[in-house]
């Protein structure tokens, strides 16, 4: 953006003081003023309430960057206030502004956000996973470390939404909630574990999900199975043959047999491949044996 010949002087900020300035027309002056011109800009923002006057307009560009811009510059209560208010914003039914929100805050990328949107997310199922888990990712490994942590003494519910989340997020600690997740009680968590384990797989796949490829439940063998058949490789061929072989359950059977067709006809075309380029070579070496050598005068 080129600010040409724009300046900031004492007249334009009283004329702010009278009325709140175009998010345009701040974002224009914003770069060319100093630290305290930004800082006296930013304590009349919150005294005028200007970022509650840019958040109602979005999903529009330029009052989410005006927001953004004056953001370093609010008081604590104000910044927090305005994280609630965007954070509120999450599961709005509009996709556009929920996007802008979420873009917001990414920008804003402040560690106070972690908690809350933790809570958010586990509380309310309103809340859009892979929106609060793609503001999340911005912090790194720390909300991993905390869905690790409560996820022993949290509900259900929340056990569900954290396995949601740790899907979206990939987190190191993934493993370790996920070696919570599949001993669960309760059938349905030990399904999503069972499927989370597609999305952020753990070391030595296979032993991992031994105890669900057994496990007493239909649908969370088959989606154990599932599992191995995506993520296990050319090792997980055995397993899901012994599954196959001895599972009663038609959708157990079904899911293996899936996968161990794909893994034959994968098989066969790579031999069919292998066959061929043996073919040419031999071929090119039988072509440049042997080959008779011009005879020479006498």
């Amino acid at each position: 953006m080129l600010f040409g010949s724009a300046k900031f002087t004492p007249s334009v900020l009283r004329k702010w003081q009278a009325k709140q300035p175009k998010a345009a027309r701040l974002l224009q002056l914003w770069p060319v003023m100093n630290e305290q011109e930004q800082a006296d800009v930013g304590r009349l923002a919150d005294l005028a309430g200007w970022p509650q006057a840019y958040l109602a307009l979005l999903p529009d560009k330029e009052a989410a960057q005006a927001t953004a811009a004056l953001w370093p510059k609010l008081p604590a209560d104000a910044q927090e206030n305005l994280l609630k208010r965007l954070i509120g914003l999450l599961p709005d039914k509009s996709d556009a502004l929920r996007q802008a929100a979420a873009d917001l805050l990414l920008s804003i990328s402040d560690e106070r956000l972690i908690s809350p949107l933790i809570v958010a997310a586990l509380k309310d199922e309103t809340y859009d996973v892979a929106l609060v888990s793609k503001v999340l990712a911005a912090f790194g490994e720390k909300p991993g470390r905390i869905l690790s942590m409560v996820y022993p003494s949290v509900n259900n519910a929340e056990k569900k939404r954290i396995l949601q989340v740790i899907g979206q997020l990939r987190p190191a600690t993934a493993t370790e909630i996920l070696q919570y997740a599949i001993l669960e009680p309760a059938a349905e968590l030990r399904l999503l574990a069972a499927k989370t384990c597609a999305l952020t797989p753990p070391p030595n796949l296979l032993d991992f999900l031994a105890p669900l490829v057994q496990d007493e439940e239909n649908n969370v063998r088959a989606a154990a199975c599932e599992t191995l058949g995506r993520c296990g490789g050319t090792a997980a061929v055995p397993v899901l043959q012994a599954a196959f072989d001895r599972d009663e359950a038609w959708t157990v059977k079904s899911m293996c047999a899936s996968f161990l067709s794909k893994w034959e006809e994968q098989l066969a075309e790579q031999i069919m491949l292998d066959e061929g380029e043996l073919h040419s070579k031999l071929v090119e070496k039988i072509e440049s044996a042997d080959v008779p050598q011009e005879r020479t005068g006498s």
